[in-house]
């Protein structure tokens, strides 16, 4: 019995190794191409006295996303109106106006502008839905949204000017973002003087 046992063990053993060299490990080389900013709130402005918290990711050459939401620094362009209050990302509103609220990693940055308004005061703000086609050749839709604090919105997409930083990466019209090399774009909006806009990474 115990001949056989060794005999079955050095068998699965033999195959095992017959295995690794028929499929190596693959590569886990892959580059970090961009680092992401998430809101993680409901759309439209931030209302004085409320918190709300963001999410940072990575996305590497592979298409492959790594939250690193508690290893980035966080910060805000004007405290007066939204500040760090709770580790690692979570901020409260403080006053009427806007701010920017950056992560940074690995030298890597990213940004969002959030609105605070106060809750009885009309305060109109562009919002955008993310199109995000990853890959060269796949299309999503993007649509804009007219926001203020009584409001649940209106779709501005039709009717708002929409642009591309890098139209070799991402080709943008009438809300929908085309993914056409790879990279790393900027798309913008505008409406009645009010702009939002938002970054793309594109794999091949």
């Amino acid at each position: 019995m115990h001949c056989l046992r060794a005999a079955f063990i050095l068998l699965v053993a033999s195959a095992l190794a017959a295995c690794r060299a028929s499929y190596p490990s693959q590569s886990t080389s892959a580059s970090v191409l961009a680092l992401q900013v998430h809101y993680r709130s409901a759309m439209g402005p931030a209302l004085v006295g409320s918190g709300f918290a963001f999410r940072a990711y990575t996305v590497d050459s592979d298409g492959v996303f790594e939250d690193v939401t508690s290893k980035a620094t966080w910060s805000s362009s004007n405290s007066g109106v939204a500040a760090l209050t709770t580790a690692p990302s979570g901020f409260s509103a403080f006053a009427p106006g806007l701010a920017d609220i950056s992560a940074t990693y690995r030298g890597m940055a990213s940004a969002v502008t959030v609105t605070v308004v106060e809750p009885d005061r009309e305060f109109p703000v562009l919002k955008l839905g993310l199109g995000d086609p990853q890959f060269i050749g796949l299309t999503s839709a993007t649509f804009a949204t007219l926001m203020t604090s009584r409001t649940q919105g209106v779709n501005v997409t039709g009717s708002a000017a929409w642009s591309s930083s890098d139209p070799s990466v991402a080709a943008v019209r009438a809300g929908r973002v085309t993914a056409v090399g790879a990279g790393t774009a900027r798309i913008t909006a505008t409406f009645n003087g009010l702009s939002a806009s938002y970054g793309l990474s594109v794999q091949p």
